[in-house]
């Protein structure tokens, strides 16, 4: 629900600050029209205008604008704050183009939030010191809210590759015990099942394709999803590569260990729930029954005594 919430303001607001931003684009050409319709009884149109047309010309014009934007911050960006970002979007799966791309849409959005407010209610509003706060505070929420999708997308990410492991290394198992040899296994099993772990063993895969060895892609892999049972299994292939020990019977041995791992997890995740529940008991169910078994005997004493 609050995802729902967050993406309406963002959409709210970036509709705000594009029709603005069009608003001050095309003001000569709105003033115009609007002293030639004095003297006309008929305002100007355009004729035999194609919806298509229109619509094409003002995505031209949005991407034209955007290019701009890019343009711009590709020289103010420096290279520790875009590796930064790079590795961000690395982490959420790259939502976004690029490091340009997302830091522009973050200007853009800070903008549509911020802007309406300085431009529509700060010039009547009869406390400066309040709207300059909501503007600054609107302004800061534009920055961050980008960050914290990219939070959501890697968490979500993360969770995606933790469930889909045990059949993915299965089914790449299997193929292993029929014959194939351990990268054409994983490139057929990486086209067959969609998701996040298919698309980074395929970035492996096309890492080795490009020059690098077996042990410094599946390094690389390693380094690239933050999650503790996925990288120790990435390290237990890597070992078993080097010491020459079969794949088959080390990836047979590590899914049963991913299943036992989810099941002691889903264990200690039920043993949680009673100290979960304590405190909403304490601070929301228990009063209401207190005063539900109570507050007749209260309201008794309260208005007729002790001795009534």
């Amino acid at each position: 629900m609050l995802d729902v919430i967050i993406l309406l303001l963002i959409v709210g607001f970036t509709t705000s600050f594009a029709a603005a931003l069009m608003l001050t684009i095309f003001k000569k050409q709105i003033a115009f029209n609007k002293r030639v319709s004095k003297f006309f009884v008929e305002p100007i149109r355009k004729q035999n205008v194609d919806p298509l047309e229109a619509k094409k010309s003002s995505k031209v014009m949005i991407e034209t604008y955007w290019n701009k934007g890019i343009e711009i911050l590709n020289k103010r960006v420096s290279k520790e704050e875009r590796k930064r970002l790079d590795i961000l979007l690395r982490d959420a799966g790259y939502p976004f183009k690029s490091a340009i791309d997302f830091r522009l849409f973050q200007l853009v959005l800070s903008a549509g939030m911020s802007l309406p407010i300085l431009f529509l209610i700060l010039p009547n509003s009869d406390s400066k010191i309040a709207s300059w706060v909501m503007i600054i505070t609107l302004a800061l929420m534009g920055l961050r809210l980008p960050v914290f999708y990219l939070g959501k997308k890697k968490t979500a990410r993360l969770k995606a590759i933790n469930v889909s492991m045990p059949d993915f290394f299965d089914t790449v198992n299997l193929l292993l015990e029929a014959g194939m040899g351990l990268d054409l296994a994983l490139s057929e099993v990486s086209k067959k099942i969609k998701g996040p772990i298919a698309d980074e063993f395929l970035q492996t895969l096309e890492d080795m394709k490009l020059g690098k060895s077996r042990r410094e892609a599946f390094y690389d892999l390693r380094r690239r999803v933050s999650s503790d049972s996925f990288q120790s299994v990435i390290t237990s292939l890597i070992q078993a590569d080097q010491l020459g020990i079969g794949m088959a019977k080390v990836l047979g041995n590590l899914t049963v260990r991913i299943r036992e791992q989810r099941r002691e997890a889903a264990r200690e995740q039920a043993m949680k729930a009673p100290v979960k529940m304590l405190f909403p008991m304490v601070f929301f169910i228990f009063p209401s029954i207190f005063i539900v078994i109570l507050g007749p005997l209260v309201i008794t004493l309260i208005t007729k005594g002790l001795g009534g």
